[in-house]
C-alpha cells in the first residue's frame, strides 16, 4: 500500500516541475485492482502569478508526458481535474494514481 513516502515522493517530483507552486496533498485512498495495488492522490497546486498566460494547458502536457521518478511506485495516471483563475492565481486540482512496483 501507497504510504507517506510514495506520496511524498509524487509531491517532490511535482514541486520539480512546478517549483513557484504552492502544492499540497488534500487526500487519498488506497486503489486495487486484480493485478495491481496502490493509491489514488488528490492534489491541489496554486501557482500567484504563472509566467504564462496558458499555464495549465502547458502543466497538463507536462504532466502526459513527465517521466515521474518515485521510487518504489509507477504515476499510473495524473492529470490535471479542475482548474479555476482568481485574482491572478491559478488554482488546480491534480488527481493521481500512483501504484506500488
Amino acid at each position: 500500500m501507497i504510504g507517506r513516502a510514495g506520496a511524498s515522493g509524487l509531491l517532490r517530483a511535482l514541486r520539480t516541475l512546478a517549483p513557484a507552486a504552492d502544492i499540497r496533498i488534500m487526500h487519498q485512498r488506497p486503489w486495487h485492482s486484480i493485478t495491481f495495488s496502490g493509491a489514488q492522490i488528490c492534489l491541489s497546486l496554486q501557482v500567484a502569478h504563472p509566467t504564462t498566460q496558458d499555464f495549465v494547458s502547458k502543466l497538463s502536457a507536462i504532466l502526459s508526458e513527465h517521466e515521474f521518478h518515485v521510487p518504489g511506485h509507477i504515476v499510473a495516471d495524473i492529470a490535471v481535474t479542475h482548474a479555476v483563475v482568481a485574482d491572478g492565481a491559478h488554482c488546480l486540482i491534480i488527481d493521481a494514481l500512483l501504484l506500488d512496483e
